[in-house]
């Protein structure tokens, strides 16, 4: 009996850490209108938890904050999302046939190792409107090619989005080579939540040698984060990256595109959050919000952490 009452503050404590987590991801989709499953919101906690313990906590001291319809949970008065959530989700899978069928060409650089769709933010939660959000992983030393290539694709198909028509256009604006998988350098400190379920909502179409895997790997995530139902598997070709014509290439490849790029880009270059431009990380993206979705998310998860207390 004295064991168990000295254990009861911990269970308590284990109980409201455990609350305070899962409504994490609670608090951060439903910036952008998705309701998670159990199952999603146990992913998104790199499944510290066992899904049974995540159901109780939502089954229950959560349904003060929070409500529950389809299998969908939601904060309080926000039923509207699970319709939101199952629109999007046809306009998602219209957006990936159309990304597959650009990755296949892109594959036919042997430098591309990974193409993902990104900036999912939810699980198949693209807007109609909106664009497609490629990051690919390529070769050490052969960025700047596969960059030409892929852009120059997009360009000769009318398929780059413009400021008048982004819808269904192939948005490629974040390259990584593998030299340069680990990408915590990149956030924006401690607490950037958008980073976080950017990264855990990657998917990718294209994977070529497990580099995929190997991305995971150096970002401190599991092998099961992959779908592998909308991957798609090729053969590794050997490319020596110590070939000098192909070096050579690639550095006149990368001052044309330096020179041609955009005065806005350059102004922002290296020293803003959403443009970061090396030989192993190309990040093009001069509106980056995630401070905004940062600050978002803290003022609104502190007022529901105030409501459960």
């Amino acid at each position: 009996m004295p064991n168990e009452i000295k254990n009861i503050p911990s269970n308590l404590e284990n109980k409201k850490k455990l609350i305070a987590e899962i409504l994490r991801p609670l608090v951060f989709l439903d910036l952008f209108d998705f309701p998670p499953t159990a199952y999603e919101i146990r992913h998104y906690l790199d499944k510290k938890y066992s899904l049974l313990e995540v159901v109780e906590a939502l089954d229950g001291a959560l349904l003060e904050v929070i409500s529950k319809k389809n299998g969908f949970y939601f904060l309080r008065d926000r039923e509207d999302i699970v319709t939101t959530r199952k629109i999007r989700y046809n306009y998602s899978c219209q957006k990936i046939k159309i990304a597959k069928k650009f990755a296949r060409v892109f594959s036919l650089l042997p430098f591309i190792k990974t193409i993902a769709v990104a900036n999912f933010i939810g699980e198949h939660n693209l807007r109609e409107e909106g664009d497609i959000d490629f990051f690919i992983i390529t070769s050490a030393k052969r960025i700047w090619l596969s960059r030409l290539f892929c852009a120059g694709i997009a360009k000769l198909l009318n398929s780059r989005p413009t400021a008048k028509n982004k819808k269904n256009k192939i948005c490629l604006s974040f390259y990584v080579s593998t030299a340069h998988l680990d990408l915590s350098d990149l956030k924006l400190g401690l607490d950037d939540p958008y980073f976080y379920y950017w990264l855990r909502g990657l998917l990718p179409i294209y994977n070529k040698a497990n580099s995929y895997t190997q991305f995971l790997q150096a970002n401190k995530l599991e092998f099961n984060n992959l779908k592998s139902d909308t991957q798609i598997n090729y053969q590794a070709k050997k490319i020596s990256v110590n070939n000098s014509p192909i070096n050579l290439l690639e550095k006149i490849v990368k001052n044309w595109q330096l020179k041609i790029m955009s005065p806005a880009l350059k102004a922002a270059m290296n020293n803003s959050d959403g443009v970061y431009i090396t030989d192993s990380v190309l990040k093009l993206y001069l509106g980056d919000k995630r401070r905004l979705f940062a600050d978002k998310f803290r003022f609104k998860y502190d007022e529901f952490i105030q409501k459960i207390n």
